[in-house]
């Protein structure tokens, strides 16, 4: 497994925390900090499903559901920690409700992360399918920038919040869908 891209990515979210802010710099600034962090993690994170051993054609006593959930977890065991951290360090500077929200945010962000690792994976059998999820990854974070107001996924409006945070909802539960069907070894037939 690629240890990394999670190194490099501890290392500038780091940077991104000891970041001086400005001396005018309003809550936005908070918030936006952990969108960036959330970016970086994901994209770390999707470098956990590259397997260079999958090429190998031999039957395994581990179902693939395992194997996945197994990455998955490693994948959350540093993912989580380095988000918890932020949370903390970001925590004075924003109001609580925008931690829920970025929370949510980076929950959504890297589930799809790794689903479209997973689906590279597995459905185009792409042996590193962390570039192409990173790719995917950056595509789309920039495609939800560009989103018009009314269907922004990215606001700082209180009035458009709770429709755009539904929206991340809806992402996430597409992605731990994606992620689940992705898992599931092929080899096992219904009876």
């Amino acid at each position: 497994m690629r240890w990394q891209p999670a190194a490099g990515a501890t290392v500038l979210v780091a940077l991104v925390l000891a970041w001086p802010y400005d001396v005018g710099a309003s809550w936005t600034d908070g918030v936006w900090r952990l969108r960036v962090i959330a970016g970086l993690v994901t994209l770390a994170s999707a470098f956990v499903l590259d397997d260079q051993a999958a090429d190998v054609i031999a039957p395994s006593p581990t179902p693939l559901r395992a194997r996945t959930l197994f990455r998955v977890g490693l994948a959350a065991a540093w993912a989580v920690p380095v988000w918890s951290v932020s949370l903390l360090v970001v925590a004075p500077r924003i109001p609580d409700v925008w931690m829920g929200w970025a929370s949510l945010e980076f929950a959504a962000l890297l589930v799809a992360g790794l689903a479209t690792a997973a689906l590279a994976a597995r459905r185009y059998g792409q042996s590193e399918p962390g570039a192409v999820a990173s790719a995917a990854t950056v595509g789309g974070w920039l495609l939800m920038l560009s989103l018009p107001g009314p269907v922004s996924m990215f606001t700082m409006r209180p009035e458009v919040s709770l429709s755009a945070h539904l929206r991340w909802t809806l992402l996430l539960v597409a992605g731990l869908a994606v992620l689940a069907t992705m898992s599931r070894d092929p080899a096992l037939t219904r009876r």
